[in-house]
């Protein structure tokens, strides 16, 4: 008789593992495009992301977040398309441009280790390159 209430327990027991591992491959996601919203909600506020893939790799440890950012146009950007014409420009709607975004996350489990953007090009710095920047301003 306790065999056979000892078998489900540890049954269950093998099983816990692999479900929990299981759930880093549908929260990660959630966590790096969380991550993403809120970063690019400080450094460009004006701009709307619009998630278009989502790729989750080594067993959920790696995830890469893709979009577009579409935001308006530069005020060269609109100055130049209205070629001087003032008036042509006021009375245009606002123009917008759409460029990539793309963040990296890397986890331990679930908790996030480390993000790094691949795009835009203004968030993406090479790794280095701030400690490059402190030891010329030192």
């Amino acid at each position: 008789m306790n065999k056979i209430r000892i078998a489900p327990l540890a049954g269950l027991l093998l099983v816990m593992p692999f479900l929990a591992g299981g759930c880093t491959l549908y929260q990660n996601p959630s966590a790096c495009e969380t991550r993403m919203r809120s970063e690019l909600a400080r450094a460009a506020p004006h701009d709307r992301l619009k998630i278009s893939n989502v790729g989750v790799g080594i067993g959920g440890s790696r995830v890469v977040v893709e979009g577009a950012l579409q935001g308006p146009a530069a005020a060269s950007e609109v100055s130049a398309a209205a070629s001087g014409a003032v008036a042509a420009a006021r009375a245009a709607p606002a123009k917008t441009r759409s460029r990539a975004a793309a963040l990296e996350c890397t986890f331990n489990g679930d908790a996030l280790v480390s993000t790094h953007w691949l795009a835009p090009t203004e968030m993406a710095k090479p790794a280095d390159a701030d400690a490059d920047d402190e030891s010329t301003s030192g």
